[in-house]
């Protein structure tokens, strides 16, 4: 495709002309969508869309090979919202399961020179002298359901993270690579947990999907929120309002998923149900092209 690595405002005019004798719009293009024509076999195109395609670099041949093309999209496309709804959930539990953690410890009165310790004979030694023996039970399940959760949280975003990179028209380019990036590092970070070395790859880790945001958004606003307290936490400071603030930026992470999954069923469901024409306006409120950019960059 000859403008296929260029957003709608970076086309030349007769590019624009020629996708739109095949049905585009503005909305379409920068939302990788594409019209009814596009469904169709090059002998069932009309003459003017026949010229679009051929302007936009395609023969009869080459139209063709891209329904098989489009449907592997789709599917990648579906998978990558499954990633994100996943992530955010997972991370969410992780916030939960900290707050537990943290009420658990301040109802039993456990020092802040124990909860520096990662040592099991210090926490043992203190269980010991005030009688807390469950408590280590309690620890060690705790520690369980934290890595375990921010392991899958990780692992989710950076699936969604390759997915999306193998499938962006702009190709490898270094910010594409950043969301698999953060992943990476927040599952090898998850599974290493030890004091300051955890916190400053948490850190970096939000730090990249921060950076794999393209415009200010709930997403943006969530990942610059856990930034905030990521290096609050590396600051030194402490306490229940991180922990919330945490909770309140994985509910937007959450929000920005559920609303993605929702634009993208509800754009397929209208074009299955206008077949006969193209589609060349939002599915929803929130328009689908700015949902299917932010699901993971906003």
């Amino acid at each position: 495709m000859k403008y296929n690595s260029s957003y709608w405002e970076e086309l030349p005019q007769e590019g624009k002309e020629a996708a739109t004798k095949l049905g585009y719009s503005h909305e379409l293009w920068d939302a990788d969508k594409v019209p009814e024509s596009c469904n169709q076999y090059w002998e069932d195109l009309d003459k003017n869309q026949q010229q679009g395609a051929e302007e936009m670099g395609y023969d009869e041949h080459s139209w063709n090979n891209l329904k098989a093309t489009r449907r592997r999209s789709t599917y990648l496309s579906y998978l990558s919202h499954l990633c994100f709804v996943l992530g955010s959930i997972f991370y969410l539990q992780l916030s939960m399961i900290s707050i537990r953690w943290d009420q658990y410890t301040r109802d039993h009165r456990v020092p802040q020179s124990v909860l520096d310790e990662d040592d099991d004979d210090t926490w043992e030694e203190w269980s010991h002298e005030n009688n807390h023996s469950d408590i280590l039970e309690v620890r060690e399940d705790y520690w369980i359901q934290y890595e375990r959760s921010n392991v899958l949280g990780a692992f989710s975003y950076a699936a969604m993270g390759f997915i999306e990179m193998c499938s962006n028209r702009n190709g490898y380019t270094l910010h594409n690579l950043l969301m698999p990036l953060g992943g990476l590092l927040g599952m090898i970070n998850a599974l290493q947990y030890e004091g300051s070395a955890m916190q400053y790859g948490s850190a970096a880790s939000l730090t990249f999907y921060l950076l794999s945001c393209k415009r200010l958004d709930f997403f943006f606003v969530g990942s610059a929120l856990e930034c905030i307290v990521s290096y609050a936490y590396l600051a030194g400071f402490d306490g229940p309002l991180l922990l919330y603030l945490d909770s309140i930026a994985c509910l937007l992470w959450l929000y920005c998923a559920v609303v993605g999954v929702a634009a993208e069923f509800g754009f397929s469901f209208e074009q299955f149900l206008n077949k006969e024409r193209a589609i060349s306006t939002p599915c929803s409120p929130l328009s689908c092209a700015q949902q299917k950019t932010d699901r993971y960059r906003h």
